[in-house]
């Protein structure tokens, strides 16, 4: 009985997991947010060393993202055939791993050692690019699927969520300060020495990780846990239609979640130059002030989600989140603008005016309390996404049979690409219309009120209106806690029927 996974399972159709596989698995999450994390900086890569425009270099990121999209139906479709000896979920991470490290190797260690001129180098970071984010795809269904099979207990799926986040959060602060270190020590943005040291630091990290989420994950990739019944589930393409159209959680759902990710890719690496590097004027900043307000923020977080989540719901913790957002985003920019930013200052940092810390100043302790609030805020609205998912997996088996979670979370996924990779383009054509066309403003670009609206549109405004499409598709979103306990029965049901 303990080899099939007996001994996970409690009444009422919950299975559960020891609390250290589940910050083992969240290893998964940090693996896809490190790679995500190093294409954040593509642009840079792309206009300095493939030889491509502002216009061009930032289109490129939409372009892979549009491709990434369009890859996830095929994916998901393909993972809910893998067989259940194996594990889908393992098989999934396996080869989304290897294809990541691989092929980013390529792309930001070799094609800058190609012949300068032609067409060379863009033709073999293209190539290179395509098969990265197919890599990705597997590696991100590999997590949603995970997350299904994992816990389904309403208790433990937002702890699931939050330890990911934490673990995601803080190691994006850190590596933000490791950017900020290199940019220091290779002179800028656009030097090579940045992308190699930067390449080296997430392939590396990813692939422990990725090592971790495997073991953590293996007693419960077994079929006890992802599938419904005992016979092999029959899975078409037309089940992607029925999904989307019948499926009003997962409807909901995207809409939130896009609008989100749209806002969150808004803030791709120039534009945090030009709040910090410019607005603020000093870039090294950015890292430290990213570690100090994540931790509070996480701490926010995780009463947000583990609390509101947890007793509430996770409809709940969205909504509460949401509203956190456009209150004090809303303050912030505000705030830059009654306020001096140059002020901003921390112990060990100097200001955008050069001057050493003597004090904290009155723009550095209201930004840091709305930074806190805010990003709190975020994180609530970001950890409860992975496992509402997870609940509607299992509202869509519980009323169509099917257990099919590669096909559910590439669903939303491939609506959530589609839609947020407008945001490098849309950064790339606001940056282009006020006059850089054809290099991104860097920490040496002399400050001007376009590039102030701009940055603080593209860092605080975006996330406004996002937040704003959340609280109208939480109106519309079903799976409460008491409906996911009527979920859960009818799955148990047709588990002893099958």
């Amino acid at each position: 009985m303990k080899e099939s996974g007996q001994k996970y399972v409690m009444e009422k159709g919950i299975h559960r997991v020891e609390p250290w596989r589940i910050v083992g698995f969240s290893g998964v999450n940090l693996a896809v947010n490190l790679y995500m994390g190093l294409t954040m900086y593509m642009s840079y890569y792309l206009n300095g060393f493939v030889g491509m425009a502002v216009i061009f270099a930032s289109s490129f990121s939409t372009v892979m993202r549009l491709w990434d999209g369009v890859t996830d139906p095929m994916v998901g479709f393909v993972v809910d055939k893998f067989g259940y000896r194996a594990g889908k979920t393992r098989i999934c991470m396996t080869i989304g791993g290897v294809l990541l490290f691989v092929n980013s190797f390529f792309m930001f260690r070799v094609t800058h050692h190609l012949p300068e001129g032609g067409v060379a180098r863009g033709i073999f970071f293209t190539v290179f690019a395509l098969l990265f984010y197919i890599g990705y795809t597997f590696l991100n269904v590999s997590m949603h699927t995970g997350n299904v099979c994992l816990t389904n207990d309403p208790g433990q799926r937002p702890f699931l969520s939050v330890v990911g986040t934490i673990l995601v959060r803080m190691s994006r602060s850190l590596v933000q300060i490791y950017v900020a270190s290199l940019v220091v020590k290779y002179g800028k943005m656009s030097s090579i020495g940045v992308f190699e040291d930067m390449w080296l630091l997430t392939a590396v990290a990813a692939s422990i990780c990725i090592a971790i989420a495997f073991v953590s994950i293996a007693p419960k990739d077994i079929p006890a846990f992802t599938a419904i019944t005992k016979e092999k589930q029959v899975v078409k393409f037309k089940d992607y239609i029925r999904v989307l159209k019948t499926n009003k959680p997962l409807q909901m759902l995207i809409v939130s979640a896009a609008t989100d990710k749209l806002a969150s890719s808004c803030r791709i690496s120039a534009v945090s130059v030009v709040v910090f590097g410019i607005i603020i004027g000093n870039f090294q900043l950015n890292g430290g002030w990213s570690l100090y307000t994540t931790i509070l923020g996480l701490v926010m977080m995780t009463l947000g989600v583990g609390a509101i989540g947890g007793k509430l719901g996770l409809k709940r913790a969205m909504q509460v989140g949401s509203w956190g957002v456009v209150i004090f985003n809303t303050i912030i920019m505000v705030l830059f603008v009654v306020a001096d930013p140059k002020t901003l200052n921390l112990p060990g940092y100097v200001n955008g005016y050069g001057q050493t810390f003597t004090g904290f100043t009155f723009f550095t302790v209201a930004l840091f309390l709305l930074s806190i609030l805010g990003e709190g805020s975020q994180m609530i609205c970001t950890s409860a996404i992975p496992p509402m998912i997870a609940d509607i997996n299992d509202y869509e088996a519980s009323r169509s049979g099917k257990y099919m979670p590669g096909m559910v979370a590439t669903v939303y996924t491939f609506i959530d690409k589609l839609i947020s990779a407008a945001a490098p383009s849309l950064v790339g054509i606001a940056f282009a219309w006020i006059g850089f066309a054809d290099k991104l403003p860097d920490v040496d670009t002399p400050s001007t009120t376009a590039l102030f609206v701009f940055g603080l549109f593209f860092y605080y405004g975006t996330s406004v209106l996002g937040a704003l499409c959340n609280t109208i598709a939480m109106k519309y979103y079903e799976l409460t806690p008491q409906r996911m306990e009527e979920v859960r029965a009818k799955m148990e049901q047709l588990r002893h029927e099958g």
